[in-house]
């Protein structure tokens, strides 16, 4: 009874986890999706990642009750805090990327973005494998391979983001337009630093238990 008294109970949060990973996951795929067909299913798919959003929310509110509830947790409470919180914040982005692309008439994505989607979908993959990865312990220095391999791709899309930044003011006269891209840019770079902060956290937890 003292060992079920003290003992954390980690398969409530790694649950919760697992949740807001596999919404997140079908969200990289949906934005993918949308951003390769363009306008064709732009209004359609707001709407799901709208709800995969909302999904992913009542996960992470879920993990910050278990935190205040519970007194023992499998890792530190800021590091999870952390995690549900960076899970939280890509949901957001990913689901404020494609609205803003609608609210802007950019239905249509150039090369860039379609690349960075394509990127990001791969990326998403790798971040929801190390958050689900996390529940085993004997095994998390594992995940040193694939958070070097994250911070590649992240690295590489922020430098094809600036060189379509830069290459905005040569070909466009419409000031207008240069706005919504220079914004639309900005999103997606904020939506590489909100995965490399997620990265930045479950590399702490290997660090710290492995």
């Amino acid at each position: 009874m003292l060992q079920k008294l003290f003992m954390p109970d980690g398969q409530k949060f790694y649950k919760l986890f697992n949740e807001a990973s596999d919404n997140l996951v079908v969200m990289g795929k949906v934005f993918y999706e949308t951003i390769c067909a363009g306008n064709g299913l732009m209004q359609q798919n707001l709407a799901k990642l709208d709800e995969l959003e909302k999904s992913i929310d009542v996960s992470t509110r879920k993990l910050f009750h278990e935190l205040g509830r519970n007194f023992i947790t499998p890792f530190d409470r800021e590091d999870i805090h952390m995690l549900a919180t960076n899970l939280d914040d890509v949901a957001d982005l990913t689901y404020g990327t494609v609205r803003q692309l609608n609210n802007y008439g950019l239905t249509n994505p150039g090369n860039t973005t379609q690349y960075v989607a394509g990127e990001y979908k791969r990326l998403i993959l790798l971040l929801t494998d190390a958050v689900k990865s996390l529940s085993n312990k004997s095994n998390l220095s594992k995940l040193e391979a694939p958070c070097r391999e994250m911070r590649k791709i992240i690295n590489t899309c922020d430098n094809r983001i600036d060189a379509a930044i830069t290459g905005l003011f040569p070909t466009n006269t419409n000031v207008v337009d240069i706005i919504k891209w220079m914004e639309h840019y900005d999103i997606l770079q904020v939506l590489l630093e909100k995965c490399e902060n997620l990265v930045d956290t479950i590399e702490a937890i290997v660090i710290k238990y492995s």
